[in-house]
């Protein structure tokens, strides 16, 4: 497994990024799964997904320096037992991503940039947010949103989540690397910054 990115944030909280490069006995080789850990790896019937599955806990595992407990909420939102940390996960196409936040809110999200975010953007993408994206760069921006809009709705676990009228984000120029504000627009209204990184083979949106 190869690391790919490392950050360590100004509020204690971790970000890293990670290359799939192992089989699945080298994956499994380096923890110590619980039965019902097992049940659930056997339950996936791709191969990527095993591997998914399988580094996101080899990630942990190399973060916290001890094998995690990862249980889940109802909703699917995964809780580190026993420790501090809030945590958030996150994978596409041989990566895998996790946040450690310290706060109370850790959301993350990391796509393989391509054209199929183009049919679906009606979906998260509000007629407000289509004005201040370029015309020629439709694609790049859409990723963007779709990977901040999915960290969003980690983040808040609220059921009925609209993400073209509940996920607001903010005019932004997209580079290299860079922040967002984004609100969440439901009876209250928080607005937060999210921090991006892009490259080829992968676009992240983190908040820690």
């Amino acid at each position: 497994m190869a690391q790919i990115l490392r950050i360590n944030t100004n509020n204690g909280g971790l970000v890293a990024v990670w290359k799939i490069e192992e089989s699945l006995d080298q994956l499994t080789g380096q923890l110590n799964l619980r039965v019902q850990d097992i049940k659930k790896l056997n339950a996936y019937r791709l191969e990527s997904r095993k591997k998914e599955f399988l580094a996101t806990r080899c990630l942990i595992k190399e973060m916290l320096g001890e094998d995690g407990v990862i249980n889940y909420l109802d909703s699917g939102k995964p809780i580190l037992k026993n420790s501090a940390y809030k945590i958030s996960i996150s994978h596409t196409k041989g990566y895998v991503a996790v946040v450690f936040s310290c706060s109370d809110f850790a959301g993350v999200d990391i796509e393989y940039p391509s054209e199929r975010v183009a049919r679906v953007y009606q979906r998260f993408v509000s007629p407000q947010e289509e004005l201040f994206i370029p015309e020629d760069k439709k694609i790049p921006y859409y990723t963007m949103m779709w990977c901040l809009k999915e960290s969003m709705y980690k983040m808040y676990d609220r059921e009925n989540s609209i993400f073209n009228i509940n996920f607001v984000c903010h005019p932004f120029q997209l580079q290299k690397q860079g922040k967002i504000s984004a609100s969440f627009e439901f009876e209250d209204c928080r607005t937060m910054d999210f921090e991006y990184v892009t490259n080829s083979e992968f676009y992240l949106v983190y908040h820690v």
